[in-house]
């Protein structure tokens, strides 16, 4: 995703502060990195931290648009991120919608190909993701 993206992509947990607003999955765009970000709910499953990225991805991969959020709501949510920064994210804020039903339905697809392509690309060989695009 980082090489159709053009920029790294960093994961990582979700602060406390995300999870009592209730963020279980946050795409975050700052104006000026060089990277984008992932925050996710803390999970002791793998393969449910995964399919969290997968969401994420899916939504990258349909091209939904990031919304511009308040530099209060991104104090509030992240704290280290730059107040001057112009920030765009993409949070669900629902389990309905058609957005969050179809990059779910996009990260279900990108788990599947994972799992066939598994011991494959643990050796190297190049993996179907790029079907899913």
């Amino acid at each position: 995703m980082e090489s159709v993206r053009g920029k790294k992509i960093v994961v990582q947990n979700a602060s406390a502060r995300m999870l009592e607003a209730g963020v279980c999955g946050l795409w975050i765009e700052v104006a000026g990195e060089n990277f984008e970000r992932i925050h996710l709910a803390p999970t002791t499953s793998p393969v449910h931290r995964q399919q969290f990225i997968n969401h994420e991805f899916g939504h990258m991969i349909l091209g939904h648009k990031k919304e511009r959020i308040s530099v209060e709501r991104i104090a509030r949510l992240a704290p280290l991120i730059p107040l001057d920064a112009i920030a765009f994210a993409l949070a669900r804020s629902g389990f309905t919608d058609e957005q969050e039903a179809l990059a779910e339905a996009i990260g279900d697809r990108l788990a599947l190909i994972m799992l066939h392509d598994g011991p494959d690309a643990a050796h190297g060989t190049p993996t179907g993701f790029g079907r899913v695009l």
